[in-house]
């Protein structure tokens, strides 16, 4: 699989995460959290807020990257492999077991698809 490819769908994903994190948030928030506190929907919101420009720069790394070299582009996806794994960690051990939060692998689908395209882009570069 070319790097490009690999590097311009996980772009474009993350920019269209970024854009649900900064813009969809506040709509989202009733069926992520465990409780009516507002307080706790006040953070959820901020956290996300805080969140969207980090998700939007590995979008645009991915995407303005997209036609390094080989070398390059397998280290791009190499570090993305590397951060998403640690977010699969928090995922699974740490969100899936708090209570406040109303956590299911559904919510997370898209984001082992991309994981595990991002692993077999790595290894079938080209």
């Amino acid at each position: 699989m070319k790097t490009k490819i690999s590097l311009t769908i996980i772009g474009i994903f993350n920019i269209i995460m970024s854009m649900v994190m900064a813009f969809a948030i506040t709509d989202m928030i009733p069926s992520m959290l465990n409780t009516d506190s507002q307080e706790a929907a006040r953070m959820v919101e901020i956290m996300h807020y805080g969140l969207f420009p980090a998700v939007l720069i590995i979008g645009l790394i991915c995407v303005l990257c997209r036609d390094a070299a080989l070398e390059t582009a397998k280290k791009i996806l190499l570090a993305y492999i590397i951060g998403t794994s640690i977010l699969m960690y928090m995922f699974f051990a740490v969100f899936a077991n708090e209570p406040l939060m109303n956590f299911g692998v559904e919510m997370v689908i898209p984001d082992i698809i991309i994981y595990i395209g991002a692993i077999f882009g790595y290894f079938k570069a080209k």
